[in-house]
Formats: C-alpha cells, sequence, structure tokens
C-alpha cells in the first residue's frame, strides 16, 4: 500500500499537535472541576449533615438542661435544704417559663412517689419511666431514649448536692429519685424540611434521622419513612462497615444504587443518642453542573480542530520540503555512523529553524557518541569495581566524590546501634524461616527511618543494625537526626508489633545506644577488599551503651546530649561503667513523648 504524502503527514502532525493541547486542557479541566463538584458535593453534604446533627442534639439537650435544673432543686430537696413544698414550687414556676416543656414527672420508685408537675391550665402528661432509662439514669445522670413515634423521653437522676455522678443506687442520703421529662420530636420533621429548602430549594434531596433500630425518627423526601417506620431495608445503609455500633463516631460518604439510579450520599452518627443522621441525592442532580461543562468543552474541541486544520495546511507546506534533506542525516544518527554525519558540512545552507535544526542534529549526533562511549567506560568501571565493593561507594567514586585508595579522614558524626533484645532465646524456640522473614521486615523498616532522617546504614551485624549521620556528606544537626531517628524507631515497634503478635507470635524489643563525636571515615581494608565505614572510640562507645539498654530504651551519650540542645527529652541516668573503658561515661535516656 502506498505511504501518504509527506505534506499530508505534516498536516495530520500539526493539526494533532495544535489540537493536542487543547484537548488536554479540556480533559484537565473536565477533570478538575470533576474533582472540585464532588469535593463541593461533599462538602455540602458534610455541612448538611453537621447542621442536622446540631439540631438533633440541640433539642434533646435543650429539654435535658430543664430536667437536670429541676432534678437539682428536688436533689436539694432530698438534702434538707429547702421544703418539698418550695421544691415543687420551684420546678412548677421553671416549667412554665419553658417552651419545650408542659409538664415533668417526680418519680421516686422506692417511696411509691410519682406525680406530675405541669403548667397551669395544660391537661399534659408525662409517662413513667422504663427501667431501663432510669438504669441510665444512675449510671451516667441523664438517661434518653425514643419511646414512641416522635416521642422521646428523658430521665435525669435526682441528687443531692455532693453526691457524685455515676453513684450507685440508691444514695446513702435516701431512695433514687427521678425527675421524668417529654421530648417532642416532631420538630425535627420541621427542621430536615427547613434545611432542605434553604440548601436544596426542597427538591432532589434525601434527610433522615434514624435510631439505633433502625427505625424513622424524622425524615424528608424518603418515601415511607414516617416517624417509628423501619428503615433497615435502605440501600444506603450497606455504605456503613459490618457490624457498626452506633454509639461510635462513624462518618462514611459515598455513592450506592437505589432503585436503578446511582446516588450520592453520607451517613453520620450521633453516638450522645445512638441516633445516625444521613443525607443522599442523585448522582445526576448532585454533578449537573458536569454535563453543562461537557457540552462546553465539546463545543470549544470543535473549533480548535476547525484553526487547527488551517494553521496545518499553512504550515506544512514552509516545513515539509527542507524536511526531506534532513531525513538522510536522521538515519545516519540512528545507524551510528558518526563519522559519516561529522564529515556533513560546518554550516548550514539555511539560516531558519530548519538550519538550526541541522546544526542541532549535528550537534546531537556528537553528544551521543561522546555519551555512548562515557556509558560503556562507566559500565566497564561499575563492573570491575562492584566485585569487591559496596554500591553506594562504587556510586560515589563512579561520580568522583571519593577516592578510590586506602584510606579515611575525621569527621563529626553521630553512631547508633538498634539491637533485638533477648534474640538468640526467640530464634531457638521458633522456626528459622519466621524468624528470619521477621528480622528482614524489621530491617527494612529501620532502614526507611534510617534514610528518611538523612543517616546511612553501615551494616547489619546479626540481628544489630549500625547507622552514622554526617558521613560521607557533613551534616551539622547529626546528633538530632540520630535521636530523631531513634525516637520513630521506638514509635514503629508499638504498631508493628501488634501485628507481629498475631503472624509471628513474638513481641519485638529494641535497645539502642547514640554517641556523637570524631571519628574516621573512609576505605578501610586491603586493596583487594576494601569497605567503607566508620571507626573510633565514638562507635565503641555506642556500642557499649546499645549493650547495657534496657528493652526499648534509648541510651545517649554527654557528648550527643550536648548537641541536641534540649531539642528531646533526654534524663540523666548518672554515670556508668562501660565495658573496656577505664573512666565512668554520663548516661542519658531519651523519653518517650
Amino acid at each position: 500500500m502506498r505511504a501518504l504524502p509527506l505534506r499530508t503527514k505534516a498536516i495530520a502532525l500539526f493539526t494533532a499537535i495544535a489540537l493536542a493541547p487543547v484537548a488536554a486542557a479540556v480533559a484537565l479541566l473536565a477533570d478538575v472541576n470533576r474533582r472540585a463538584v464532588r469535593t463541593s458535593e461533599e462538602g455540602l453534604q458534610a455541612a448538611v449533615l453537621s447542621e442536622v446533627a446540631s439540631a438533633s442534639i440541640q433539642r434533646v439537650r435543650d429539654v435535658e438542661s430543664d430536667a437536670v435544673a429541676a432534678a437539682a432543686i428536688f436533689g436539694h430537696a432530698a438534702a434538707g435544704a429547702i421544703r418539698d413544698e418550695d421544691a415543687v414550687a420551684s420546678v412548677r414556676a421553671l416549667v412554665a417559663t419553658r417552651a419545650l416543656i408542659d409538664a415533668v414527672r417526680l418519680e421516686v420508685p422506692d417511696a411509691g412517689i410519682s406525680t406530675v408537675i405541669r403548667k397551669a391550665a395544660t391537661g399534659a402528661d408525662v409517662p413513667e419511666a422504663p427501667p431501663a432509662l432510669r438504669g441510665l439514669a444512675d449510671e451516667r445522670g441523664v438517661g434518653f431514649g425514643v419511646v414512641g413515634p416522635a416521642r422521646g423521653l428523658l430521665v435525669a437522676r435526682v441528687r443531692p448536692p455532693g453526691e457524685a455522678a455515676g453513684a450507685a443506687p440508691p444514695s446513702p442520703r435516701g431512695p433514687a429519685g427521678y425527675v421524668v421529662a417529654p421530648v417532642a420530636l416532631d420538630a425535627l420533621e420541621r427542621d430536615l424540611a427547613a434545611i432542605a429548602g434553604r440548601r436544596f430549594g426542597g427538591r432532589d434531596v434525601r434527610l433522615l434521622i434514624a435510631g439505633h433500630d433502625r427505625r424513622a425518627i424524622a425524615a424528608f423526601g424518603v418515601p415511607g419513612a414516617a416517624p417509628g417506620s423501619d428503615v433497615s431495608a435502605l440501600p444506603l445503609w450497606g455504605k456503613l462497615p459490618p457490624g457498626a455500633v452506633w454509639t461510635d463516631r462513624i462518618s462514611v460518604l459515598g455513592p450506592h444504587d437505589e432503585g436503578g439510579q446511582r446516588m450520592i450520599g453520607a451517613i453520620e452518627t450521633l453516638p450522645d443518642l445512638g441516633w445516625a443522621v444521613a443525607i443522599w441525592r442523585p448522582e445526576p442532580v448532585a454533578f449537573a453542573a458536569l454535563d453543562e461543562m461537557r457540552r462546553r468543552g465539546v463545543a470549544v474541541g470543535a473549533g480548535a480542530l476547525l484553526l487547527a486544520l488551517v494553521l496545518a495546511i499553512v504550515t506544512a507546506r514552509h516545513v515539509t520540503r527542507p524536511i526531506l534533506r534532513l531525513v538522510a542525516q536522521a538515519r545516519l544518527i540512528g545507524a551510528r555512523r558518526w563519522r559519516e554525519i561529522a564529515l556533513g558540512d560546518a554550516r548550514p545552507a539555511r539560516r531558519d529553524e530548519i538550519g538550526e535544526l541541522t546544526t542541532s542534529l549535528r550537534r546531537m549526533a556528537e553528544d551521543l557518541e561522546q555519551g555512548e562511549a562515557d556509558i560503556a567506560r562507566e559500565a566497564k568501571l561499575r563492573g570491575d569495581l562492584g566485585r569487591f565493593m559496596d554500591r553506594a561507594v562504587v556510586d560515589a567514586i563512579v561520580r568522583g566524590e571519593h577516592p578510590l585508595a586506602l584510606g579515611g579522614k575525621r569527621a563529626a558524626v553521630s553512631v547508633l546501634f538498634a539491637d533485638v533484645v533477648g534474640f538468640t532465646p526467640l530464634a531457638e524456640s521458633r522456626d528459622p524461616e519466621r524468624m528470619v522473614a521477621l528480622l528482614n521486615e524489621l530491617f527494612s523498616m529501620l532502614t526507611e527511618i534510617v534514610f528518611r532522617h538523612g543517616g546511612t546504614v553501615d551494616k547489619f551485624i546479626g540481628d544489630c543494625v549500625m547507622a552514622v549521620w554526617g558521613a560521607p556528606l557533613p551534616q551539622p544537626d547529626h546528633a538530632r537526626r540520630a535521636l530523631a531517628a531513634a525516637e520513630d524507631m521506638m514509635r514503629f515497634l508499638e504498631t508493628a508489633n501488634e501485628e507481629w503478635r498475631e503472624r509471628y507470635d513474638v513481641e519485638i524489643r529494641l535497645g539502642v545506644g547514640v554517641n556523637s563525636g570524631e571519628a574516621i571515615v573512609g576505605n578501610i581494608g586491603s586493596d583487594k577488599r576494601m569497605e567503607y565505614t566508620v571507626i573510633g572510640d565514638v562507635v565503641n562507645v555506642a556500642s557499649r551503651l546499645e549493650a547495657i539498654a534496657a528493652p526499648n530504651q534509648v541510651l545517649v551519650s554527654e557528648a550527643t546530649q550536648r548537641l541536641a540542645g534540649g531539642a528531646f527529652p533526654l534524663r540523666a541516668l548518672g554515670e556508668r561503667n562501660l565495658t573496656g573503658r577505664k573512666t565512668t561515661t554520663a548516661v542519658y535516656t531519651l523519653d518517650p513523648d
């Protein structure tokens, strides 16, 4: 099949080049707007849930404050501070000034007292408190529950002055008493309707407040969700984690299907009440702005395509002719025929962009030739050195940062030793393969922590790791970096041990020693085999500190403590005798945060 003419290809190419940024911009804007719309919808739903939750809790809290106030009055009467008649009169005056309650009931079950105190000229009644709510009031001071459709009941325990919340009933001063107040929940439906109207114009939104038994307390826009009705079959509950308890703080957001329609919604629990509030809307409604944006994107793309075609036809006429002359040089570059390319004209025939392209191609060929030679030399050097030197040191040698010779130089460093305490007994009593897997996991994370704080893992010695800061590159804050790494190691163990206890039936404990000072850093060994490492008394002291460290303890020398400058909670342990040292050493411990 005959190939397309170069001009046709050029037109297609320039059209694509001109159109690609527009298409990318439209796609990027669509993605950005999609995420922005989704984020906005999530923020809106979260704000609505917060508003619904506040309205629900506030309605209960308002009644609770009145019931607690009445209970306090009766508590003073129970303590003999005021007369019973005065207490009843005070509570009646309190009820008369409250809009949310028309009556309260005073109950003293052990004394056979149960009387209703109501506003004047009202026949309001208050049901007796169920034993379960009295039990909650004994335990917490206040108990609340839903006792019927749109009806709640709040029970406050009467406590004489000085009796602590949670004291076991009955009080030594007399039998336990309770103030019972009704909570009208039908107003919550009006609150939901007001919120839906203000936020969404009252359309295309569903709001629901449900109790722990998944019966509706109040709803807006939810078919069949009358107060007291069973709403457990609603699909949105599927977003909750299995076994979710509504007395725990839970907040979930995401899509679900309802009757073949895609919904986006959120659920939040109210642990104090054992309720959940929910909101959900059809995705097409929530993301309606995205459809409008897509239509505009298509219109912009069509206009850009027409403009790109015109520009491509004009541009192709001026570019295709000299392009053919560059094909031969490109083929020479592809064949790596460097000498033939170098024999071309030193100056381009054209002085425009095509001429510059010709010169650039020639220079590129020269650079490629030199680059390939350099890569070949470097690969040979790495191959030779990699047989007897550490990879990190090989990289530094190739970059010219370290000489390829034995010797070292003095440097201010901090050295950390971290050893698994009691690993030998653990290894003897368990499968070796599992212990190796455990050590690999431990050392992988310790290495990551060292790297995260700019350190170098010098070596692994059995179940011990040695790390260095301040070499090969100087670090003025090497002591602080080492202590920060030690802190992270201890924090890592707190979480990792939970998993290891389940998987390996072991708990890993580390002893850590940190010391700072001058050391010799460089290539140590022989001409046949050398290793980049750190040697000196600073290393020995760090190792001795690790050896005497208790499980999950970080011991720090006085030198490191001075360099840290009070940035870490270091506590002095006094002078200690370290193996191999004639004088005592001042030792500090790094206390946990």
